[in-house]
């Protein structure tokens, strides 16, 4: 009796090994086809982009008017509605003021900005963000959003620089 419990046991921890072993190299193959599309959609727009140490982050450089080095940091996320992570460091969390009046144009400017989250990230720095379904993406979608968080971003600096600490 004793045999045929530990059998069965057995039986359902290779079964589930089996299915783990299944799942994992699914998930690779799912993870290159997102980076392949990535940097599809990123030559198909001409960008000039850089990779990172890490396989699934790249940067796009640009200059606007008021910040003279806009890094568009593009990245795969892990969860399938959110997989196309794209933000802007705008400012250092020491650079920042801490004031009400500095605090509410930034509550000001996650409103009036469409698609775009305004916020801090664990650092405490400044980043516009958008956040988008890698599954859904073309090379017309990925240039907007490029686009808008390059002219927030410039835009917001622009806004905040003469606040903003040495």
């Amino acid at each position: 009796m004793v045999l045929r419990g530990v059998s069965r046991w057995a039986r359902f921890c290779l079964a589930a090994v089996a299915m783990i072993l299944l799942v994992v190299p699914a998930g690779a193959q799912s993870n290159n086809d997102q980076i392949a599309k990535v940097l599809s959609l990123m030559k198909s727009c001409g960008y000039n982009y850089q990779t990172s140490s890490m396989p699934t982050v790249w940067t796009i450089h640009s200059t606007g008017k008021h910040l003279k080095d806009i890094k568009v940091v593009v990245a795969i996320g892990p969860d399938v509605d959110s997989e196309l992570i794209i933000f802007v460091t705008v400012t250092e969390k020491r650079r920042m003021p801490v004031t009400t009046d500095f605090m509410r144009y930034l509550l000001q400017q996650n409103d009036a900005l469409d698609q775009v989250k305004v916020g801090y990230d664990r650092d405490g720095d400044l980043f516009v963000r958008i956040d988008g379904t890698l599954r859904l993406a073309d090379a017309e979608y990925f240039r907007h959003i490029v686009t808008q968080l390059q002219e927030s971003s410039d835009i917001i600096y622009g806004q905040i620089e003469p606040q903003l600490l040495p």
